[in-house]
């Protein structure tokens, strides 16, 4: 393998942990099938990660990513703000419906690290990064259209990081994406309601 750059790396270990872990569930998926996935030697793990708890971190924070990168080019964009929340919407449920297994993996890492020790605090952390992603797009939307909003930014980002979390649990468990869809539009007719000029 041609000489990679530290991160480059990571970033393709993370990758290849994906794969493993979303195939073969979070306590199979030994560091030697994760570099085995990768095509590395398995010095490049612990070159480029200091344990598998790091890893499981960067996994969740590399699948949040992939949902709110788009997410965010989407809000900040053309259209009216209406137009570009629902839009925004629809791109995370595009990933989840296309990519569940992902999906399935957030929620497998955040049962995994609350039930080992030493790991408790990944799983607050997890839940902690879904927060600051919620907010960190509503902050953006109010500053891209000089908006206000009826209740505190923190409060209504908690509010639909977990609505969003238990409807794509409930899509993941019940298989019905026009249900959970529905379900969807209902919480952000309530976003909505709650923006103003």
């Amino acid at each position: 393998m041609t000489r990679l750059a530290a991160e480059e790396r990571r970033k393709l270990l993370v990758d290849a942990a994906i794969r493993v872990m979303a195939r073969d569930g979070v306590p199979r998926a030994t560091t030697r099938s994760i570099v085995g996935e990768a095509g590395m030697a398995l010095a490049a793990f612990h070159y480029c990660f200091r344990s598998k708890a790091e890893l499981l971190e960067r996994v969740a924070e590399e699948i949040l990513a992939r949902t709110l990168s788009p997410a965010r080019e989407i809000v900040t964009g053309e259209g009216t703000v209406e137009e570009r929340v629902r839009s925004g919407v629809a791109s995370y449920w595009g990933h989840v419906v296309e990519h569940p297994d992902e999906h399935r993996l957030t929620y497998e890492i955040t049962q995994y690290a609350s039930r080992t020790a030493g790991l408790e605090v990944l799983a607050r952390h997890q839940y902690r990064a879904y927060v600051d992603a919620h907010r960190s797009l509503l902050e953006a939307l109010i500053e891209h259209d000089e908006l206000t909003v009826a209740r505190p930014v923190e409060d209504v980002a908690r509010y639909l990081a977990a609505v969003v979390d238990g409807i794509t649990l409930l899509y993941l468990n019940e298989g019905d994406a026009d249900a959970a869809r529905a379900a969807l539009d209902v919480a952000v007719d309530h976003v909505l309601g709650l923006l103003g000029r």
